[in-house]
């Protein structure tokens, strides 16, 4: 992922939208659209903002942190995969245990095909 579907993942796991960052930071909404379109990185001072505004690092945005994490033994989780089906995770959570053991039975048996 670029720049700025990280941040539109972040936004969507905050629960913020593009308008309000832009707000807090002083940057114009539409920037952010265009920014996601073209894939462009911002300005180093306003990278700094978003990332400071959202409350992660700067290399998580840049993805720097999955380059540098590959190297290890341990398999890393896809962050932006986590943020995007958190809302999803939590209302399987909230399921009834035979229920939720069938949805993840059913979805084991669909990965390995």
């Amino acid at each position: 992922m670029n720049f700025w579907e990280n941040v539109v993942a972040e936004l969507d796991f905050q629960g913020k939208t593009r308008k309000e960052l832009a707000l807090e930071i002083g940057f114009d909404a539409s920037n952010i659209g265009k920014g996601e379109k073209n894939g462009n990185i911002p300005a180093a001072d306003t990278a700094l903002k978003i990332a400071h505004e959202l409350g992660v690092s700067l290399e998580s945005l840049l993805n720097m942190e999955q380059t540098n994490k590959k190297n290890t033994v341990q398999p890393q989780l896809d962050l932006s995969l986590c943020k995007k089906y958190y809302s999803t995770i939590q209302k399987l959570n909230e399921m009834p245990e035979n229920t939720k053991n069938l949805l993840c039975k059913l979805i084991s048996e669909w990965k390995e095909k």
